[in-house]
């Protein structure tokens, strides 16, 4: 099974949105902390900027650079650290720009951005995206707040740069069927960039992402991920990662911060979730379907993991939509 793949494939994006900012220096944007579902990715079409995180150093990204923020921080992006940045909200009014929501869908790029002063000849492509059950995802939780793929590390992924031409293209957006196609573009960029940073990340990190890379933990994972509702115990899980119980659960914890058995639980959780919003099966059928023969002990583990029994949370997640 590759662990790493399906992970990525779990990775719901619920809406995205593209455009493309004419800016003219000085010029900035602040946006303000949004929530965990929240993401953005930036390329520097053919002029340096900078985006700066709260507590974070500027970092600067120079052309063909591409960066993804995720869990939704404060930041703000500009030609310069010190530059004058307007306020994301205030442009968004005055611009009478559509908010990105849930489903969600949009029929071409945002126009007329423009930032700074005339004359706008420089070009920076922005994506909005929002993330389905961002805070439930174990990928998405061991990421940092900013990755970044820079200009000479995109060997892995030598079409990268096609696709921003692409999306950066205005004659692209206006010939059919660019929505479906910049929707999937979007999501194959976002995963990607998400694949760079956890096959660079080092094995011996205290991080879920080095759970990965471990091939015994891996292992375990992989079993949880492919047969979570299997009647896993310890034991049957140290035997997937041809360890002793003992030096398992240690090593597990170590690299996922959680014990195998909260891990089992916790991916089970994430699923029900899902099958209770997709609101298809009965509360003893999603029970079952993820590993439990008592209805009871079902519920009594969903209202732990999520605060309210699966009709409430279902009826909850409905009324946000």
């Amino acid at each position: 099974m590759d662990l790493l793949g399906e992970v990525l494939l779990s990775l719901k994006i619920g809406a995205n949105s593209v455009g493309i900012f004419h800016c003219g220096a000085p010029w900035g944007m602040d946006v303000p902390a949004m929530t965990q579902a929240n993401a953005y990715m930036f390329c520097a079409i053919d002029t340096p900027f900078w985006l700066m995180l709260e507590n974070k150093p500027p970092q600067l990204l120079e052309p063909g650079d591409a960066a993804l923020i995720l869990h939704g921080p404060r930041y703000s992006f500009a030609s310069t650290p010190n530059a004058p940045c307007v306020a994301l909200e205030t442009y968004w009014e005055l611009k009478q720009l559509p908010w990105l929501t849930a489903g969600s869908r949009q029929n071409t790029p945002l126009h007329g951005l423009t930032l700074g002063m005339a004359p706008h000849t420089d070009r920076v492509l922005t994506m909005g995206i929002l993330i389905g059950g961002a805070t439930d995802n174990h990928l998405l939780r061991a990421l940092p707040d900013v990755i970044t793929l820079k200009r000479s590390a995109r060997g892995q992924f030598p079409w990268i740069p096609s696709l921003l031409e692409f999306l950066a293209a205005e004659q692209s957006a206006n010939t059919p069927g660019y929505t479906a196609t910049a929707s999937h573009l979007a999501e194959l960029i976002f995963t990607s960039l998400v694949r760079a940073y956890v096959l660079n990340t080092p094995a011996g990190s205290s991080s879920w992402l080095s759970g990965i890379n471990d091939p015994r933990i891996s292992r375990a994972l992989a079993a949880i991920h492919s047969k979570p509702e299997h009647p896993w115990t310890l034991e049957r899980l140290a035997d997937q990662a041809g360890m002793s119980r003992f030096s398992f659960s240690r090593l597990f914890s170590k690299r996922t911060g959680q014990t195998p058995i909260e891990y089992l639980i916790e991916r089970r959780m994430q699923l029900a979730a899902e099958l209770v919003l997709e609101g298809r099966s009965s509360v003893a059928r999603i029970a079952e379907a993820v590993g439990y023969q008592s209805e009871r002990a079902f519920r009594g583990l969903f209202i732990r993991h999520f605060g309210m029994p699966p009709r409430e949370y279902a009826k909850h997640h409905s009324d946000r939509r």
